[in-house]
């Protein structure tokens, strides 16, 4: 049963974070980015394989397109190099894969809870039956602890649960775009990438639509590392830090936009800044949870 759970969570993490992010370009792709995104499918299987073989193999699990769908996406992240066609087939493996698992999900959590009330009501019934046999005690001691262990082990199950669907809630981007301008006295803005010449940046991307993130206001935290990993701030923006991982970060802008279900806004921002050098920009995204802040977007540009 829990390892049946961990199962449906960890592909409920898959499925609605990583790998599904680049399901809304359908522009062809370059070697690189399929050997990228390859990769990043590798990394996604390796997360669930351990758990989809300990379900594949429990002889209550009777899924035979699931259990031919592993063989396959297992056949193709074995190749070296893969083709776009192939990459898609993987991905649409993977999303079948989670949607099925989600799908029973439900189900599995009303059976856990009917189980918990089951081993309270046991557990009460023990302990009135202590208290009249006392010829018993000793016997009816251990059942008790036992089934405190058992309660114990469901509500952690439970407790990982709410963690990993506080995690699949998280936004995702896509289509990220990372752009440097030259303002002219006229107040006309010339596309450069000469770092000399850099006196503004416009960052854009796509918010992608979550079934499970929830409708209402949403906080995002945007920070660019120099090459020389200090944080850039901008004259027409307030600065300042958020919490990540137990430690206080220095951002470049924040923004709060109301998120709806089923939509997928663009977000634009625009930032004044006199002093760029050569080299890498990094650019991340971070959401405020309820409970912690997570990245949830990343690029990198390159100023000449």
């Amino acid at each position: 049963m829990k390892s049946k759970l961990i199962v449906v969570l960890s592909v409920l993490v898959l499925s609605l974070s990583g790998f599904m992010l680049y399901d809304s370009l359908n522009n062809e792709l370059s070697q690189a980015e399929i050997q990228e995104q390859f990769s990043d499918l590798k990394s996604d299987y390796e997360f669930i394989q351990k758990d989809l073989e300990v379900a594949v193999n429990d002889v209550n699990f009777s899924n035979k397109e699931i259990i031919a769908q592993k063989k396959r996406i297992e056949t193709l992240l074995k190749k070296n190099n893969i083709s776009q066609e192939e990459l898609m087939e993987a991905k649409r493996i993977m999303r079948n894969i989670s949607q099925t698992f989600i799908k029973n999900y439900q189900n599995k959590v009303i059976i856990l809870n009917n189980q918990v009330t089951t081993l309270d009501t046991e557990k009460q019934k023990l302990k009135e039956e202590n208290e009249k046999v006392t010829t018993e005690v000793v016997v009816l001691k251990d059942k008790v602890s036992e089934l405190d262990r058992k309660i114990e082990s469901e509500k952690i199950i439970s407790k990982k649960k709410d963690e990993l669907i506080n995690y699949a809630s998280k936004l995702s981007l896509s289509n990220f775009m990372l752009r440097s301008f030259k303002v002219r006295n006229s107040g006309k803005e010339v596309e450069t990438d000469k770092a000399s010449r850099i006196d503004r940046i416009k960052f854009s991307f796509d918010i992608n639509d979550n079934i499970l993130a929830k409708s209402g206001q949403k906080l995002i935290y945007m920070l660019i590392k120099k090459p020389s990993g200090e944080i850039v701030t901008f004259s027409n923006r307030a600065s300042g830090t958020f919490n990540f991982n137990n430690r206080k970060i220095l951002y470049s802008d924040k923004t709060t936009f109301n998120y709806e279900k089923g939509q997928s806004p663009k977000l634009e921002f625009v930032w004044d800044n006199e002093d760029f050098s050569r080299g890498d920009y990094i650019m991340e995204v971070y959401e405020q949870m309820p409970t912690n802040t997570v990245l949830i977007g990343k690029v990198t540009k390159t100023l000449e």
